[in-house]
């Protein structure tokens, strides 16, 4: 079988230098934070171009800490994607405050050309989120006086008209995780803004809202358990040393399959114009994804359902809306993801395209977007 993601290669890049950071850690007294903390956060700041960088447990966590040093509130309105991981839109619900969705765009990004009928005097930021490795058209919205905060959870090494996408907002936040750029076992995040204040604000909100034990009743802030462990906060120092070697891996993969694919007139998810993708995921467009899947993993390729979601028709979510999804409802249907990890090689990509060949029927070639 040939994985979606093939953890343990990563895990034979990284060992050597990852038992060296850890048999430092584990001899210092300081499991929080820490020396690789710091050199990660450095790192962060000079990819992202970012003043502040703040390493927290996960990508949720991140979105969860903009939330709160935006004082959103209990019947505020969050404008956020209809369609993304759930984590997009759960921070929103535990604070109380209800997320009023916009569709995607035929690139399966956030549609934004239409975001000012969904402002009104309740609508307290504009969560925006860039799936697939591109992103959403910020120009759309930098003007409508409402705080951006940037969900580019996987982003990192996308550029938007040329600007690194995690500059772009108040706040934005990164994810890491084995599917991610930057990957990391298990999940780990960071949350970045330009504003001193705010990322004082932030280092308080990721410690539970208070600085050490002996603040007494001087605790200024809510805020949530998400402070940086030493021993991980090492895992993605290693990491970053190989981010480069494995964005250009990525590229080689996507490269190949635009080539491979198009001989097989597979329909591939398109970029926007103004996006330079990361090639975070790597998505055709077939008749039926679930049926697609199926064929492929009796071929011995493991595919992902990228996404399964309608936000709008969730009940979890307790959302009347009376909107048209139809961009979000075709990527439900159409939308599946292929392998495309750095650590493929080319005779599993050969053999993913192979697989695809032999699976696609004329359905699948009839589809457009």
């Amino acid at each position: 079988m040939i994985k979606f993601i093939p953890i343990s290669r990563m895990y034979d890049i990284v060992k050597e230098q990852y038992f060296s950071c850890l048999d430092e850690v584990y001899k210092q007294d300081n499991q929080f934070e820490g020396t690789y903390c710091k050199k990660s956060e450095q790192k962060l700041q000079d990819i992202t171009g970012r003043k502040h960088a703040l390493l927290v447990t996960s990508g949720t966590a991140g979105i969860m800490a903009m939330l709160l040093a935006q004082q959103v509130k209990p019947g505020d309105e969050v404008i956020c994607i209809n369609y993304s991981c759930p984590a997009t839109v759960m921070p929103i619900m535990v604070l109380g405050a209800k997320p009023v969705f916009v569709d995607i765009d035929r690139h399966g990004q956030m549609d934004l050309s239409n975001v000012r009928s969904k402002v009104t005097e309740r609508t307290s930021a504009i969560l925006t989120t860039g799936l697939y490795g591109d992103t959403f058209d910020y120009d759309a919205i930098k003007d409508l006086g409402i705080p951006i905060l940037n969900d580019s959870a996987q982003s990192v090494f996308n550029k938007y008209k040329g600007i690194e996408n995690t500059k772009l907002g108040r706040m934005s936040i990164l994810s890491f995780s084995t599917n991610k750029n930057i990957p990391v076992f298990g999940t780990y995040g960071a949350v970045f803004t330009d504003d001193d204040q705010l990322a004082k604000e932030l280092y308080v909100i990721r410690r539970n809202g208070y600085l050490n034990r002996d603040v007494g009743t001087a605790i200024n802030y809510v805020g949530l358990n998400a402070q940086p462990h030493a021993d991980k906060s090492a895992q993605l120092y290693c990491s970053l040393q190989h981010a480069e070697g494995f964005q250009k891996r990525r590229s080689e993969i996507a490269d190949y399959y635009h080539s491979e694919l198009a001989k097989l007139d597979i329909c591939v998810r398109p970029s926007p114009s103004f996006s330079e993708s990361n090639n975070h995921k790597y998505t055709i467009l077939v008749e039926d994804k679930l049926a697609f899947r199926d064929r492929m993993k009796d071929k011995g390729i493991e595919t992902q359902l990228h996404y399964t979601y309608n936000f709008a028709n969730t009940p979890v979510f307790g959302h009347d809306n009376n909107d048209n999804f139809n961009n979000t409802d075709f990527y439900v249907k159409h939308a599946l993801s292929i392998p495309a990890s750095p650590w493929h090689t080319d005779a599993e990509i050969e053999t993913v395209v192979s697989a695809i060949k032999q699976c696609a029927t004329k359905g699948d070639r009839d589809v457009q977007i």
